[in-house]
C-alpha cells in the first residue's frame, strides 16, 4: 500500500455556516467555532454516529466571531457551542461569550471554550470572569473526551430546558386561571378551561398536543353534562356523558367519581374533582400519547386549579341568585300594592333584556339591566293606593303626586355602591323620561337620557298597554304598533322603535310565557 494510502480522507470542507445532519429525527443542534478547518473535520468524524437521548446531532461551521453571530441570529436552538477562543483576534472566543449571554440574553445555550494555547488563557481566570461550562485544552480533546464533554452539555441543556418549559407552562396556568375565573357561568367557565389548556399544551410549532378535550359538570347528583367540547366531542355539547363517552372510559369514570382522582390511561386522560359546593367536575382529554411527563404534570396542576374555580363560580352564582330574588321581591312588592300582576316585573325584565341585546349592548351590562329593571317602580311605595288604585284618568294634583315616584326611587337606590342597585337607581329615575325632552322628572332629552332609561321607557309602556290595568282595557298589538310608530322620536329612541317594531314576536313570545 503506498504512503499516500494510510492518510486520513476529510470530508470536503463546508462553507461558513453550512449545516451538516448527522442524524435525522430532530437532531441536537451543535455549533463549531474555530478558525482552524481540520478541528471542524475532526470534530465531524468524532461525532459521526453520536446519538443522545434517541436524537443525533447537526453540526453547524463558524470560522469567525462575525459568523458565529450570523448563525446564533437565524438559529435560536443551538444547544452547545464549541467555541474557540484564539480566532481573528487572540480574545473573539471570550468577547463571543459576552455577545452571547448579555447582548443575545442566551442563558440556555451551553458554551465550551476549547484553546490551543492555554497559557495564554489561564482556565482559573477564564472560569472565574466568564460564564462558560467547561473550558478544555484542544489536546486534551480525544474522541471519547469530546463524548464526554458533549453528553454532559446536552443533558445540561436538556434540563435547563424542562426546566424553563415548566416555569412558562405554569405562567400560563396562573395567567389562564386568571382569565377564565371571570366568567361566571357554568359553561363559559368549561369552555374557557379547554381554550387555556389548548395553549398550555401548545408544543414549539404551534400546535395543540390533545386532540380532544370534553368538561362535564355535575351539579351534585348522578347526571353529569358536557358543558364544553373541542375536537372529536365538539358537537356534544349538552349530552350525558354516557351518551360520549365510550364504555371503557364510563367504566374508568366510574371508579374514579366515588372518591375523585385522575389517571392517565394508553392514550387518554380522565380526572374527577371534587368541590366544596356539591359539585363533581370531569376532565377528559384524549390523544394525550405525545405528551411528555412534564405536560403531564401541567394538566394536573391546572385541573386541581380549575376545580376551585367551580366553587367559587357556585357561590357567585348564589349571591347573584340572592340578589335577584330580593330585588324581584321588591319589585313584586310594589308591583301588587298597585294592583298590577308579579309577572309584570318579569315580562319588563325580559323586553330590556331582549332590547339590550338587540341594541349592541354587551352580555354583562344587558344582564344586570335585566336584574335591575324590576325595581323601576320601586319609588311608588310611598305613592297612596287612592291614586295608584284610582281606576279613572288622574287630576293634575294627583298626576304630580305619582310623578314623585321617580325621584323617590333613585334617592332609594342610589347610595348603594352595588353595581346592580346603580343600575336600578338610574332606571328608577329615567324610564318616565322623553326623548322629545317633555317626560319627567329631570326633562331630559335624547342621549341625556342615559340607554338604560331609553330601553326601560319602551320596556315598561309596551307592558302596560298589552295588559289590562285598573285604568284600561289592553291594547291589540297592532294598536300598540301604530302607538310606537307615531311616537318615535317624540316618547321613544327612535333606533330603540325600530328594534321594537322588528322583534314584535318576540315582544309576544315573552308576553305568553309570563302571563297575567
Amino acid at each position: 500500500m503506498a504512503a499516500d494510502d494510510n492518510r486520513v480522507l476529510f470530508v470536503e470542507e463546508p462553507e461558513p455556516g453550512e449545516e451538516e445532519i448527522c442524524a435525522s429525527a430532530d437532531p441536537w443542534k451543535i455549533l463549531v467555532a474555530d478558525d482552524e478547518p481540520e478541528i471542524h473535520d475532526i470534530t465531524r468524524i468524532a461525532l459521526n454516529s453520536y446519538v443522545f437521548e434517541g436524537r443525533g446531532v447537526k453540526l453547524l461551521s463558524a470560522y469567525s466571531g462575525e459568523d458565529v453571530k450570523q448563525i446564533l441570529s437565524r438559529e435560536d436552538d443551538v444547544a452547545l457551542v464549541l467555541l474557540d477562543v484564539v480566532m481573528e483576534r487572540e480574545d473573539t472566543g471570550l468577547t463571543l461569550v459576552q455577545y452571547v449571554r448579555e447582548k443575545l440574553g442566551n442563558q440556555m445555550i451551553r458554551i465550551v471554550l476549547r484553546t490551543g494555547q492555554p497559557g495564554k488563557v489561564p482556565e482559573n481566570e477564564v472560569i472565574t470572569r466568564y460564564d462558560i461550562n467547561d473550558y478544555k485544552a484542544k489536546t486534551e480533546l480525544t474522541a471519547q473526551k469530546l463524548f464526554t464533554t458533549v453528553t454532559a452539555s446536552l443533558r445540561a441543556y436538556s434540563s435547563l430546558k424542562i426546566i424553563e418549559r415548566n416555569r412558562r407552562g405554569l405562567e400560563r396556568i396562573i395567567k389562564s386561571t386568571a382569565t377564565i375565573f371571570e366568567q361566571r357561568s357554568l359553561s363559559q367557565f368549561a369552555t374557557g378551561v379547554l381554550e387555556q389548556l389548548q395553549e398550555i399544551l401548545k408544543g414549539a410549532s404551534g400546535t395543540v398536543r390533545c386532540a380532544t378535550g370534553a368538561y362535564a359538570v355535575s351539579g351534585g347528583g348522578d347526571t353529569f353534562t358536557i358543558l364544553a367540547a373541542t375536537g372529536d366531542c365538539g358537537g356534544k355539547t349538552g349530552l350525558p356523558v354516557q351518551q360520549a363517552f365510550p364504555p371503557e372510559v364510563m367504566a374508568r369514570f366510574g371508579e374514579l367519581s366515588a372518591k375523585g382522582g385522575e389517571e392517565f390511561f394508553g392514550d387518554e386522560y380522565l380526572g374527577v374533582f371534587q368541590t366544596k359546593e356539591s359539585f363533581s367536575c370531569l376532565l377528559y382529554l384524549s390523544g394525550c400519547s405525545l405528551l411528555s411527563s412534564m405536560e403531564r404534570n401541567l394538566i394536573r396542576v391546572y385541573a386541581s386549579n380549575v376545580a376551585i374555580g367551580f366553587d367559587n363560580i357556585s357561590l357567585t352564582r348564589e349571591i347573584i341568585d340572592t340578589q335577584k330574588e330580593v330585588i324581584y321581591t321588591l319589585g313584586e312588592i310594589v308591583e301588587t300594592r298597585s294592583k298590577e300582576t308579579a309577572n309584570h316585573v318579569t315580562r319588563v325584565a325580559e323586553f330590556c333584556y331582549l332590547l339590550a341585546k338587540k341594541y349592541g349592548m354587551d352580555e354583562t351590562s344587558a344582564e344586570r339591566l335585566k336584574l335591575a329593571s324590576p325595581m323601576h317602580d320601586i319609588g311608588k311605595i310611598g305613592t297612596p293606593e287612592s291614586i295608584l288604585h284610582k281606576p279613572g284618568k288622574l287630576t293634575r294634583e294627583e298626576f304630580e303626586i305619582i310623578k314623585t315616584h321617580a325621584d323617590a326611587g333613585y334617592y332609594i337606590l342610589k347610595n348603594s355602591k352595588r353595581q346592580i342597585m346603580q343600575t336600578a337607581a338610574i332606571v328608577a329615575w329615567q324610564h318616565h323620561e322623553k326623548w322629545d325632552g317633555t317626560g319627567y322628572p329631570q326633562g331630559l332629552s335624547r342621549e341625556d337620557i342615559h340607554i338604560y332609561g331609553r330601553i326601560a321607557a319602551v320596556a315598561d309602556v309596551f307592558d302596560a298597554l298589552s295588559h289590562e290595568r285598573c285604568y284600561k282595557e289592553a291594547w291589540p298589538m297592532d294598536r300598540i304598533v301604530d302607538l310606537f310608530k307615531s311616537e318615535s322620536g317624540k316618547h321613544f329612541d327612535p333606533a330603540l322603535v325600530e328594534i321594537f317594531l322588528g322583534e314584535q314576536d318576540q315582544f309576544i313570545v315573552i308576553n305568553n310565557r309570563f302571563p297575567e
